[in-house]
């Protein structure tokens, strides 16, 4: 008798075990641990009935899964990486959200940063800026710049530190947006005179906020998730957003494959209500709310949502191109820095003292400068398709090499041109 009851109390207990855990939830996602932990266990204590398996997968990785019929496995898809959600939309692989959406704006400044047909939703935004010690800034006499333009006078040499696109991947984004704003030949004009005051910053190296650190430069492009890490671990910095820039969001979605719809629709329903997105604000996340009425728990935090900064960005335009851009950035700058160094710092040196006839010398030699060999492509170019499949095609790989040799020739022999006539302006008495 006490044998059967024993096994009795067994059955119940794990009868209940069940319950307590009754269901299952396969979360697939890019962020790294201290973010899903937070999310995890409050998700789970306020729903202890539900269980998250959690499946780490990077973006690309995820992308070339899901897109598979083996991939029924899987629930939710909760990553920053656009071009994941609107290539598994196209796809038909996502279902629509069954939640309530007030209070979560589906604009960002002019720009949707979640599904107008609700197949997916933001969960955080991250923005590109300008971090710089305020101190430093001042003992050298540099005020604080408030747009992307301020960063092209002669006062900024050697000041800036710039992420070069095709080595370090947040920024593509950055050259794009400012290339949407201003057009395209004025916009790659800005980026040149830019990168002519700019140490430029690869992969291996240190991260652009280092430099600010390290005193190797006064100002650093970056994102507001890297500047809060260095602000959190003791740096005096201080971090801005221009006046126009551009924000990247994180998505949240559910795969129609979901055998668990309900759950997963509980689970999204969390992660951008007012409890989830006050967990954005937790000092080992550091991340921006897509909800604006949590803002008011971190007056500190700066809001996009506040209607001070401009946002315009098409990120289909930007995902298609962002490959091109990053090797018309390497055959107009990275390859050719020192020439554009010398010749804008000699340009804005003799522009100082210069008289009216030699203002309009300078003017002709400014032009070549800003020479700009390229129209705006067409995104179905076959150029632009080859550079943004050069990764996982040889032979695309290299037509994208040939495109970038003839085009850094071409830059070369700009600027070899600009630095005789700068040559010959000095020789003259």
């Amino acid at each position: 008798m006490i044998k059967n009851l024993l096994t009795c109390t067994l059955a119940c207990l794990l009868l209940l075990s069940g319950v307590a855990k009754a269901v299952t939830l396969n979360v697939m996602t890019s962020y790294p641990q201290p973010v899903v932990m937070v999310m995890q266990q409050a998700f789970e204590e306020a729903h202890p009935d539900i269980e998250l398996n959690i499946l780490w997968r990077r973006p690309h990785d995820a992308l070339s899964l899901l897109l598979q019929e083996e991939s029924a496995d899987v629930d939710v898809i909760w990553m920053p990486s656009v071009r994941t959600f609107l290539s598994l939309k196209a796809h038909e692989k996502l279902a629509q959200l069954k939640i309530n959406r007030e209070g979560l704006p589906i604009l960002l400044g002019e720009t949707a940063i979640s599904d107008p047909e609700g197949y997916f939703i933001a969960t955080e935004v991250a923005g590109y800026g300008l971090f710089f010690e305020p101190e430093k800034l001042k003992q050298a006499g540099l005020t604080v710049p408030h747009q992307w333009q301020d960063l092209l006078a002669a006062e900024w040499q050697e000041n800036i530190a710039l992420p070069i696109p095709s080595e370090v991947s947040f920024a593509n984004m950055l050259i794009d947006q400012l290339l949407q704003a201003e057009g395209w030949q004025s916009g790659w004009n800005q980026w040149q005179q830019i990168a002519a005051n700019s140490h430029l910053l690869g992969s291996g190296g240190m991260f652009t906020t280092e430099a600010v650190q390290a005193g190797q430069a006064k100002v650093a492009f970056t994102m507001d998730f890297f500047a809060a890490s260095s602000i959190a671990n003791g740096s005096k910095g201080q971090f801005i957003y221009p006046k126009q820039t551009a924000f990247n969001p994180a998505h949240i979605g559910i795969l129609t494959s979901s055998t668990e719809t309900k759950t997963a629709n509980t689970f999204v329903k969390f992660i951008v209500s007012e409890q989830g997105q006050s967990l954005l604000l937790h000092p080992d996340l550091r991340k921006l709310p897509v909800r604006p009425s949590v803002y008011s728990q971190a007056p500190k935090m700066q809001s996009p949502f506040a209607g001070y900064i401009r946002h315009q960005y098409d990120y289909q335009t930007g995902l298609q191109c962002r490959e091109y851009n990053a090797v018309v950035f390497d055959a107009a700058i990275t390859l050719h820095h020192d020439k554009l160094k010398q010749a804008w710092q000699q340009w804005h040196q003799l522009q100082q003292n210069a008289d009216a006839d030699q203002r309009a010398a300078l003017a002709e030699i400014k032009t070549v400068l800003q020479q700009w060999p390229l129209k705006e492509p067409a995104m179905d170019e076959a150029i632009v398709q080859d550079c943004a499949q050069r990764h996982d095609d040889d032979e695309k790989q290299q037509n994208c090499e040939e495109f970038k040799s003839e085009l850094a020739q071409s830059f070369q022999r700009q600027y070899d041109k600009a630095l005789n006539m700068l040559a010959q302006f000095n020789a003259k008495p």
